[in-house]
């Protein structure tokens, strides 16, 4: 399934691997997506200091692609998805703030667009965005409806995300495709620099009637330190 979802979706953006973390070389692929997915969401502070922060954003898409590559021990398609804000841009005028609700209205960035809301009360910060990204010349779309909350500080990190994706308009998939990747950050501590050294990252990605793959990282009790059990 790995194979395929890479062959039927490339047309869409580039794939981007190879972007581990320093803390995590000489891990397994697994071991190190794990990783970079729990810095990448320890990173989502940024986006409460600055809703339009374009690197903030490109954090919140690697972090779906980390978690995907994760729960398949390696990679999959899903992770095209990491290229998608990495170009910079103004979402000046098409983010609201209202006290700690802030809205995308339909922000363009690259080839796609972000709706929806985001919140934060206290260390709490809780999603309900929607990212879609487009085709060149019609070949396709994917999107991605990203929710749930997690409790986020400068040294832990608990909760969940939950990543719905939906495939239209890829020849392979003539009937589309849709799948889901969810994650559970269990008790994860940081060191000074945000290194995971104890807790846990729980992954499932379902795609209904094909097949569920899942992936538990435990951290610690040293920076770089991961165990992994499916």
């Amino acid at each position: 399934m790995k194979e395929r979802l890479v062959s039927s979706i490339t047309a869409l953006l580039v794939v981007c691997y190879g972007c581990a973390d320093q803390n995590n070389v000489g891990l397994s692929s697994a071991a190190a997506s794990a990783g970079n997915a729990v810095v990448s969401t320890a990173r989502l502070d940024s986006l409460v200091e600055d809703p339009s922060d374009p690197d903030a954003l490109i954090s919140m898409t690697r972090i779906y692609s980390d978690l995907s590559a994760a729960a398949n021990a390696g990679q999959d398609g899903a992770g095209v998805f990491i290229d998608f804000l990495t170009q910079k841009a103004s979402l000046d005028e098409c983010v609201t703030e209202d006290g700690s609700l802030i809205t995308y209205d339909d922000c363009s960035v690259s080839n796609g667009t972000i709706d929806g809301t985001f919140s934060s009360s206290g260390d709490e910060i809780d999603f309900d965005l929607s990212i879609s990204v487009f085709g060149t010349g019609g070949t396709g779309s994917l999107t991605v409806h990203m929710y749930r909350a997690i409790v986020l500080t400068r040294t832990s990190l608990a909760g969940s995300l939950t990543y719905d994706t939906t495939i239209e308009g890829v020849d392979q998939y003539p009937g589309g495709l849709s799948f889901t990747i969810h994650a559970d950050y269990v008790d994860i501590t940081f060191d000074d620099v945000q290194c995971p050294l104890s807790g846990a990252l729980r992954v499932e990605q379902v795609i209904p009637g094909e097949s569920t793959t899942a992936l538990e990282a435990v951290f610690g009790p040293s920076c770089g330190d991961v165990r992994l059990s499916e």
